[in-house]
């Protein structure tokens, strides 16, 4: 238990490791210059299917974020076992230059999003909530890409895994 008038951050992050997430990279595209953008993050979720729409929390001192705010779009890349290794240059500001050098990163209008991942929900910036250190987006899917795999990544007790079903039956 958290003494009275303490911070929670530390005790909440270890608390959060066994909240399973989905984990993804979240792609867009810098207005000024058209270079793409993104960010690995596994805050991520549903908000309705009427309209259709995806929330993320995005910290406002991170590189992408200006570039997705002014771009106004995002794209919710979910990924595989086979492209694990492309959160690698995600998860560190050392790793920027190789952010998007895999072949299949392609565009959807202006948007970048890894093709043959097993989802790719585009979505249009609607609402923007900043709270602490991030901005709540959320997003209407204007576009839907899904490869049809069932094998997605996520995040639980501090390491990348596998989220599947337990009876595929």
């Amino acid at each position: 238990m958290t003494a009275p008038n303490q911070p929670h951050d530390e005790h909440l992050k270890r608390v959060l490791r066994h909240l399973p997430a989905p984990v993804g990279i979240v792609s867009s595209f810098d207005p000024a210059s058209g270079d793409p953008v993104g960010l690995a993050m596994s805050a991520l979720m549903p908000v309705s299917l009427e309209p259709s729409s995806m929330a993320i929390a995005i910290n406002r001192a991170g590189s992408a974020h200006d570039a997705m705010i002014r771009a106004g779009m995002f794209c919710i890349n979910l990924l595989d076992t086979p492209r694990q290794d492309y959160l690698t240059p995600f998860a560190s500001f050392a790793g920027r230059a190789d952010r998007f050098t895999h072949p299949d990163w392609k565009q959807n209008g202006p948007v970048w999003f890894i093709e043959g991942a097993p989802a790719n929900i585009f979505c249009e910036i609607r609402e923007r909530l900043p709270y602490g250190t991030h901005d709540l987006l959320i997003g209407e899917v204007y576009d839907l890409m899904s490869s049809g795999g069932d094998d997605i990544l996520g995040w639980a007790n501090g390491a990348l895994g596998r989220l599947s079903p337990l009876d595929k039956g």
